[in-house]
């Protein structure tokens, strides 16, 4: 392997929540970095197929699958579905989340148990279906998206649960990492305070982030801005690629120095 330009040439990519977003970006840049890449959304059709068509003139192979990923059974029907487009999946980017600022003595069992479906069991259900075809290929790669609030336990309200379930998304993620070797990487993005527009939207971006306080719950961030979500898709396209091949069951935390664990 040369250092140089990462390229993803001849890789399936699948993304969940890939249609808008951080996810959009990251369908985006793993596209620009030579993979196909299979959209997975929920409730966003209209926006996932404005990135298909942004892939397909990159002459990218792209696929738009909806499913429901807080459901197993969804999940697998999602894997089959992408290998039926593409024969196999080599990179999983497990971006899908949601979350409310819900106290825990406000928060009823069916919320706790949709956020940990999607934010969590989503990635164990995909992982068991991708898993056994990767390490028969003897490679394949896990790229999971957690939160900074996952260790530092709070963001702008409650965040019990949400953070509940990304600290769980750590976990499981070093358990992939350990199942999987040597051929399965698998590594966790803790994202900070990102502007969530597009990065192809990055002159208005950074209008909107001048007008921002640069700190969170009264902490600066040591690079003068929020992040933006090319910011993630860049660590994700770099986890995704070889030059990443040596480094498994990490963490690492994209917040501009926000968080130093």
């Amino acid at each position: 392997m040369k250092a140089g330009k990462i390229d993803l040439s001849g890789k399936v990519a699948l993304v969940t929540g890939g249609g808008r977003g951080i996810g959009a970006t990251i369908s985006l840049a793993l596209a620009e970095a030579g993979a196909d890449v299979v959209i997975n959304y929920n409730n966003s059709q209209k926006e996932a197929e404005r990135i298909r068509n942004k892939i397909e003139d990159m002459n990218r192979r792209t696929s738009v699958i909806r499913a429901d990923v807080g459901d197993t059974a969804q999940c697998k029907a999602l894997v089959l579905q992408a290998k039926e487009a593409f024969d196999r999946v080599d990179i999983l980017v497990s971006n899908a989340g949601i979350g409310q600022p819900h106290r825990i003595v406000d928060t009823p069992d069916e919320e706790w148990e949709r956020v940990m479906n999607v934010n969590a069991r989503a990635t164990f259900a995909l992982a068991r279906e991708l898993l056994p075809g990767m390490i028969q290929r003897r490679f394949g790669r896990f790229v999971t998206i957690s939160s900074n609030i996952a260790v530092y336990g709070r963001g702008g309200g409650s965040f019990a649960t949400y953070a509940a379930s990304k600290a769980a998304l750590i976990a499981l993620t070093k358990g992939i990492a350990h199942e999987g070797a040597p051929y399965v990487t698998a590594n966790v993005i803790l994202p900070g305070p990102t502007n969530r527009q597009l990065a192809e939207d990055r002159t208005a971006s950074i209008q909107i982030l001048e007008n921002q306080p640069l700190d969170w719950l009264g902490i600066p961030t040591l690079i003068s801005r929020k992040g933006f979500p090319e910011d993630i898709a860049h660590a994700v396209a770099f986890f995704a690629s070889d030059a990443a091949e040596y480094i498994t069951g990490q963490s690492l935390h994209v917040s501009g120095g926000l968080f130093m664990p």
